[in-house]
């Protein structure tokens, strides 16, 4: 399952053991929540962001043991999403990448939480070559 925020504002979820971890934690809470609240509206909106807190869990899980299925690209601006999900597929942590690419981990974190969309073309291809990533690009008129 692919996760998305509003459209091209990145991926939601998980990008990282510590995130994770926190995800974790907040679904434990959330648990709580739940058991206390009975059926209420405030229940229901608490078992949906459960729901939604075990699929983006799933989600890293999967991705760290190196299944990913990335959809179609048909736009240049879509890319960006993608790259964290490569990275973690690929057994990479931001960490690794900065060095990879000569920046700090910062660098890469912003880049991420910004689904790359401050990154020029240049560096976007820069990313892709660090993280292993064959581009094939076809303009039609």
């Amino acid at each position: 399952m692919l996760l998305f925020h509003r459209k091209n504002r990145g991926p939601a979820g998980i990008r990282s053991d510590a995130e994770r971890d926190r995800a974790t934690a907040q679904v434990q809470f959330l648990r709580a929540a739940l058991d206390k609240l009975g059926s209420s509206s405030a229940a229901a909106r608490c078992e949906q962001m459960l729901e939604t807190r075990h699929a983006e869990i799933r989600d890293y899980e999967a991705l760290k043991r190196g299944e990913i299925q990335l959809p179609p690209v048909a736009r240049l601006d879509e890319i960006g999403a993608l790259i964290p999900r490569i990275r973690i597929s690929r057994g990479l942590t931001q960490t690794e990448l900065a060095r990879r690419l000569g920046v700090s981990k910062q660098v890469v974190s912003r880049y991420e939480e910004t689904g790359y969309r401050t990154a020029g073309m240049a560096r976007l291809q820069e990313i892709l070559d660090a993280i292993g990533v064959k581009t094939s690009i076809r303009l039609e008129v």
